[in-house]
């Protein structure tokens, strides 16, 4: 088991919070008209009350600032509209460059030649009042269907696939602080998020408070996958620090389903769950932030799985309901609450070593501590990928008269106890 994360003090939950707004990521305006309507049916039909939806810059504006393709356009509008057809809410976000706007070097391999031209689209524009001008027309078009306005996705991505170039917390603050205004002013009440972030450590948040991000947003976006309320949890920790209140809306989470017997444990760095366990993982999620009022938003990712590595879907690649979707139809059928399951946690003894064994939920990492004899033994842990753990404790602790407790680092109120 790997000994991971510290424990952190900030209160979890609220007994008076609202619930989050629970969604879906992946319902496309390049799908077909047919399976659009099928994906936004679906996340209806669990109840789900957003989507998050991508404007792809570089598509809406290939050629220069002022006019706009029709058919992305068009297809963009068939999206938003259908969600509000059927009462869900749009928390859309737009990024991907084009051309004409990228701070992308002169000599970039490719240039602007040929079909998709990604190494142009992923840099940041060169002047942020281009993607000003974009963020106005897209949040003035639909206006009253958005639940938010995202800026920009996960700049922090060490792959830069989004966000490339030196400077990058930098470019990403003016970005934001030049968006941030103009669209107040459209939109007064229209949420507008900032930071897009995957690192969970608070490094890149650190970092925006350093650049004069605070006061220029009115929450953070955060995509957390495996460890999400570890994650949430160091965050906020961060944002206390920096005398931040401001809500954490958490537009991407979710696990894959790539457990495959005799297969690997991780797939591109995400871990391999059954179908089964990601549901549960994804219920265990949602329960636990269901009473916190610092998390507004929890979007799942997404619709359907997209290969053999991103198995994250409600629906598989064929389009075949995984126990995903069930899950959410009858979790989110009333107003969502509840808590993290309750750990177990038994003592036994093999070859002479005391042996703490248990399940626990894969949502959150957990604090072990056997005491006996005056001695005592801690470690913070996690689940494995079947929810279960074993922990072998050192040779020097008793094995008789000793007590444990294996409690969730993000609620002390779920914890388990053993004596032997």
């Amino acid at each position: 088991m790997a000994l991971v994360i510290l424990v952190l003090s900030v209160a979890a939950t609220s007994p008076a919070a609202a619930r989050p707004l629970v969604g879906v990521q992946g319902i496309s305006a390049f799908e077909s008209d047919a399976q659009a309507a099928s994906d936004l049916d679906t996340a209806k039909k669990a109840h789900l009350g957003a989507v998050r939806i991508q404007a792809f810059w570089a598509g809406l504006q290939p050629a220069n600032a002022d006019s706009y393709d029709s058919a992305q356009l068009t297809a963009l509008d068939k999206v938003v509209d259908g969600a509000a057809q059927r009462g869900l809410k749009v928390i859309l976000f737009a990024d991907g460059t084009p051309c004409w706007a990228s701070a992308a070097p002169a000599n970039i391999k490719g240039g602007c030649t040929g079909a998709t031209k990604p190494a142009v689209y992923r840099y940041g524009p060169s002047d942020p009042q281009t993607f000003v001008a974009l963020s106005t027309f897209l949040v003035g078009r639909y206006g009253a269907k958005l639940a938010a306005y995202e800026i920009w996705n996960e700049p922090d991505q060490a792959n830069e696939n989004y966000w490339a170039g030196s400077n990058k917390v930098a470019r990403y603050v003016a970005l934001t602080k030049a968006v941030y205004g103009p669209l107040k002013a459209l939109a007064p009440k229209l949420p507008v998020l900032t930071g897009s972030f995957v690192g969970g450590n608070g490094k890149w948040l650190q970092a925006m408070y350093n650049a004069g991000v605070k006061g220029h947003y009115d929450g953070l976006a955060v995509h957390f996958y495996e460890l999400p309320l570890d994650s949430l949890r160091t965050t906020r920790e961060v944002q206390r620090k920096n005398g931040d209140a401001k809500p954490q809306w958490l537009t991407e989470l979710g696990w894959s389903s790539c457990y495959r017997k005799g297969g690997p444990a991780y797939r591109q760095e995400h871990q391999c769950l059954t179908t089964a366990t990601q549901a549960r993982a994804t219920a265990d999620t949602l329960r636990a932030v269901s009473r916190t009022s610092w998390v507004k938003a929890a979007v799942l990712y997404t619709m359907r799985d997209e290969n053999a590595d991103y198995r994250f879907g409600l629906l598989d690649a064929k389009g075949n309901a995984k126990p995903l979707l069930a899950t959410l139809a009858t979790l989110l059928k009333r107003p969502l609450s509840g808590a993290l399951p309750k750990p177990t946690i038994h003592l036994s003894v093999s070859k002479n070593r005391l042996v703490a064994a248990g399940s626990a939920s894969l949502a959150s990492t957990y604090r072990l501590q056997v005491v006996g004899n005056g001695l005592k033994y801690v470690a913070t842990l996690r689940a494995n990928r079947l929810g279960k753990y074993r922990v072998v404790l050192p040779s020097v602790m008793p094995r008789e008269g000793v007590r444990a407790t294996f409690r969730s680092t993000w609620s002390s109120s779920r914890t388990a106890r053993a004596h032997r």
